[in-house]
């Protein structure tokens, strides 16, 4: 029995795009081996043909990012729909910003509160803070920004937060972010691609879909048309995502040289300033204080999000925005003195440079929030929806139409007989070469499988933060207080290695017994200090989330240590130190501990089991 040769495969698989069958193979038969003239390779015929690799060969991958996206579009306002905490009545005028923050860190003391946002642009929206539990863990506090009282507390992964990461970085340690920014390269190149293998494309702008033709050639037509409609949004996706790909990965891994001017270091308190509140501890100024005298400042600065200092060395950051064209709400920032409540430093976007202009523009441009707040946000968020819709169309579409013609292909190929041609069918599906996704289709599901485990991850940090994982370090007595640390290699990494040469990783400083605001500075080193002047690098955070990025040289000695230095606000130093590598009495391993309990819990099933079966 004769099949037809591969070329001829191609052939129908390249078939006249309007549905019609290529002429050269109409008529043939099942048992004829006819070879069609080689088809000479034209700019049409190439962008074509990278047009349908893109679109099909990461098709998967694709689908997920465009429909989280779309969905994360709507993510706040799915978010207010579901958790009741979210929701605010509007009564009255709303009190002071920094008044409400003031009231929710009374409300859950010794707790830290951090990233606080006002929703002033939000008539019926409560405000909220992310809180750091002490057992690990995150959560979401939310307050009436009208009465201040506190609403509740909800996950910090609601359903809205968790398209929004997923559409980010696909939960995906290290490389998610990076990941999400090729799609926008591919994006770009597919519309470029797209328009020129579209003959005199500008025709079908007008020109309806078939309705009553096969399935394929209605899709086809739908996938040219709804994609004509959507240049616009693909050509702003597009754009923003390869902006942000030449940022991540190009010039993060030192692969392109930056061309947007740096960001300067946020003015912060020097040692003059810290000298002149004196010996003693200091008390800080309240929030509400803080935001009266940005309010002084600059009346028309609108609000948006409060960032108290994370060290004493830190001023307290109010951001938001004066309505700028096209920048996000926290582009604009004033930083106060938070012990005097003098504004030491400002960065407003009015004074931005053309090119950091339109850097700051591709978040609104790519997540649809340019409209600001009212009717004008919401009829933004609707069309960056319905396009954003529309693109997840077209990538499904275009995998249906391509597998489509692969099939009719396929199975003009087959033998006659049932078991052979489910045999064959079969092997065209699960080999890794051939088909219309290939070998890549083991790619998509692997990266698949990643975000799923990302995922997992993603809830378990949620919940327990980064407890019971890196190193631990067990508590020591330094001055007046004790103090454990502990070793991860990030968040979304806390199941990795903590402590790579050459590799920083994050410490967590966890104070058991003392008062934290008797301390004015707390410092981490890998080497011992020779002087006091640069202790190492700075922990900062809030009560309950104090950390630091600590570098780990590329070389370690087996002896090395980790050292902890404190300065207190008299001027004294205190310094202690532990193994900066396990030795199973100062220094932990708890990804081994937590490997063993499970390891005795299993067992002590088996065992059980066992003791029942013989029962």
């Amino acid at each position: 029995m004769g099949y037809r040769s591969t070329t001829s495969l191609e052939a129908d698989c390249f078939a006249d795009r309007d549905g019609k069958s290529d002429k050269a193979t109409e008529g043939m038969g099942k048992n004829t081996a006819v070879k069609p003239a080689k088809k000479r390779l034209t700019a049409h015929r190439a962008s074509y043909l990278v047009h349908s690799f893109i679109g099909l060969k990461l098709s998967l991958l694709f689908s997920v990012v465009l429909v989280t996206g779309a969905i994360a579009v709507f993510a706040e306002e799915l978010d207010w729909l579901i958790y009741s905490e979210m929701r605010a009545t509007a009564v009255g005028d709303k009190l002071n910003e920094g008044e409400v923050f003031d009231r929710m860190q009374a409300a859950f003391p010794g707790v830290g509160l951090t990233g606080y946002s006002t929703a002033a642009d939000r008539k019926y929206t409560a405000a909220h803070a992310m809180m750091t539990l002490p057992e690990g863990g995150f959560k979401k506090v939310w307050a009436d920004p009208y009465t201040g009282d506190v609403n509740g507390v909800t996950e910090f992964l609601t359903v809205g937060e968790f398209f929004s990461i997923l559409h980010r970085n696909l939960f995906m340690p290290l490389i998610g972010r990076a990941m999400v920014n090729v799609f926008g390269v591919l994006c770009l190149i597919g519309l470029i691609t797209g328009l020129i293998s579209y003959r005199r494309f500008w025709r079908g702008f007008f020109t309806l879909p078939r309705w009553r033709a096969k399935p394929r050639v209605f899709l086809g037509d739908l996938h040219k048309f709804i994609g004509l409609w959507s240049l616009w949004f693909v050509l702003i996706i597009g754009v923003s995502g390869s902006w942000w790909f030449y940022q991540n990965p190009l010039v993060k891994y030192d692969l392109a040289p930056q061309f947007i001017p740096s960001k300067v270091i946020d003015p912060g308190l020097t040692r003059d300033d810290l000298a002149r509140l004196g010996r003693g501890v200091p008390e800080p100024l309240s929030s509400q204080a803080i935001v009266d005298a940005v309010k002084a400042h600059d009346p028309e600065f609108k609000i948006h999000f409060l960032v108290p200092p994370e060290h004493n060395g830190m001023a307290y950051t109010v951001r938001g925005t004066k309505h700028d064209l096209l920048t996000p709400k926290w582009t604009s920032s004033y930083f106060v003195n938070p012990f005097t409540g003098e504004i030491i430093g400002e960065r407003l976007a009015e004074n931005l440079s053309a090119l950091q202009r339109v850097d700051w523009a591709m978040v609104p441009l790519h997540y649809g929030t340019w409209g600001y707040d009212g009717i004008g946000d919401l009829l933004v968020k609707i069309v960056w929806f319905v396009f954003g819709l529309a693109m997840a169309g077209l990538s499904i579409s275009g995998m249906i139409i391509f597998y489509q013609r692969t099939r009719n292909a396929v199975q003009k190929t087959l033998p006659d007989t049932d078991i052979k041609r489910k045999l064959k069918k079969t092997w065209f599906v699960l080999r890794p070469w051939g088909g219309p996704m290939g070998g890549f289709k083991y790619l998509n599901w692997a990266f698949l499988a990643v975000i799923a485990i990302g995922i997992n991850i993603g809830f378990k940090i949620q919940s327990e933060g980064t407890s019971g994982s890196g190193y631990q370090y067990i508590s020591q007595d330094i001055g007046a207080w004790t103090i454990s640390l502990n070793a991860t290699l990030g968040l979304l990494e806390k199941d990795l290695d903590p402590i790579q040469p050459g590799r920083a990783t994050t410490l967590s400083a966890f104070i058991k017994s003392g008062d934290p605001e008797a301390i004015k500075f707390m410092y981490l080193n890998t080497r011992k200090p020779r002087t006091n002047r640069a202790p190492g690098s700075v922990v900062h955070g809030s009560i309950g989330f104090l950390h630091a990025n600590l570098p780990v040289p590329k070389s370690l000695k087996q002896e090395a240590r980790l050292w902890l230095t404190i300065e207190d606000w008299d001027g004294n130093f205190y310094r202690t130190s532990w193994p900066l590598m396990p030795d199973g009495q100062a220094t932990l391993d708890l990804r081994k501990s937590a490997e063993l309990t499970n390891g005795l819990a299993s067992n002590a099933d088996l065992s059980e089991s066992s003791e029942k079966g013989r029962m």
